[in-house]
């Protein structure tokens, strides 16, 4: 639903105008951006990606000092950011700025180009990965900005396709171009798309959840340590 409405806003431009109406398909002016090369809505900019959303690369952790054992620091490397999990911990201290948010968008910068929001508040990011994060007040979502940039995405990593190994450099990202919209009472785009993060990242938390009570009470089950019993066998139990 994130990416049709998304596709519905960003890309056929008939989002709502100021009247309530499909702006493009109810003759809303375009005009010719330069720098994206097609038109835009007039009143709509084109701004650098480190203009439009908080980046901020991860911390080079050393190998050295990654451990399996629970630490304070939870470390998502590239392996963990398209399970949204967390592999290795460390016994480095770092800065709080590398610490990762609920709702922040994760890109691997090395292979496959691995792209997600992240759910919890604990973990922190290290090097050849990326965040982005919704900068304070900006009309522009980091949830916007994921799917502006996964075309580029995409096709840098069709193209390393051929080599060993894809790199994201700085260079590239900051070649990038974002949309500004612009936003007015029929059209607030980035809290729509920051309501939709949110339920995206409260289910994969809830599926998790899930899955680790399940992971838990299946082994039980299977040896007898615990039972399933139907509610007709025992009925006594819903007696008020």
């Amino acid at each position: 639903m994130a990416r049709q409405l998304y596709d519905y806003w960003f890309v056929q431009f008939d989002f709502p105008d100021e009247n309530g109406r499909p702006y493009k398909s109810s003759g809303g002016r375009m005009v010719w951006n330069e720098k994206l090369k097609r038109d835009i809505p007039e009143q709509w900019e084109v701004i650098n990606l480190f203009d439009a959303i908080d980046v901020q690369y991860g911390f080079p952790f050393s190998t050295e000092l990654l451990v399996d054992d629970v630490t304070n620091t939870p470390v998502v490397r590239i392996r963990d950011i398209l399970n949204g999990t967390v592999s290795a911990y460390s016994t480095e201290e770092t800065d709080s700025k590398y610490r990762l948010s609920r709702g922040d968008v994760l890109i691997g910068m090395d292979g496959n180009f691995h792209m997600n929001l992240w759910c919890d508040n604990q973990a922190y990011l290290n090097q050849r990965s990326v965040r982005f994060r919704q900068i304070g007040g900006s009309p522009i979502s980091a949830l916007q900005v994921m799917f502006e940039v996964a075309p580029y995405i995409k096709a840098k990593e069709q193209n390393a396709k051929g080599s060993t190994v894809g790199h994201l450099s700085d260079k590239d990202l900051r070649g990038l171009w974002i949309l500004k919209p612009f936003t007015h009472l029929h059209f607030s785009p980035e809290k729509t798309l920051n309501q939709i993060a949110d339920l995206i990242v409260e289910n994969r938390i809830e599926v998790s959840n899930l899955t680790t009570q399940r992971d838990e009470l299946l082994p039980l089950l299977m040896n007898g340590q615990a039972s399933v019993i139907p509610t007709e066998v025992n009925c006594d139990l819903f007696k008020t």
